[in-house]
């Protein structure tokens, strides 16, 4: 495999990782899995990514698309906006995560 790579993956679930857990659970090569019901750090993250880089040179993350509410506050994921169907619009946290462990 190639050094230093990392896999995103960004699944649904907006407030309830259970779908992101079970494909977690089937893929087993999964090294770290984000989910909405969790307290999450950036900081925490970032060092971990580290720590896998460095000792296995290759990282696979999942992340729930929920976890924009708890990952990205103060980072401008505070917006509450409303789509069509009265659900809150939760911030892209994909490409957010992406950009901060660049």
């Amino acid at each position: 495999g190639n050094a230093h790579c990392i896999g995103l993956v960004k699944l649904c679930g907006r407030r309830c990782g259970y779908l992101t857990m079970m494909a977690v659970c089937a893929a087993r090569h999964v090294d770290m899995c984000l989910i909405p019901e969790m307290d999450i750090s950036l900081d925490k993250v970032l060092n971990h990514c580290t720590h896998l880089l460095n000792n296995q040179g290759h990282a696979v993350i999942v992340v729930g698309e929920g976890c924009s509410e708890t990952l990205m506050k103060g980072f401008g994921g505070e917006d509450q906006a409303e789509d069509e169907d009265g659900n809150i619009r939760f911030p892209d946290v994909g490409p957010w995560l992406r950009v901060k462990i660049l």
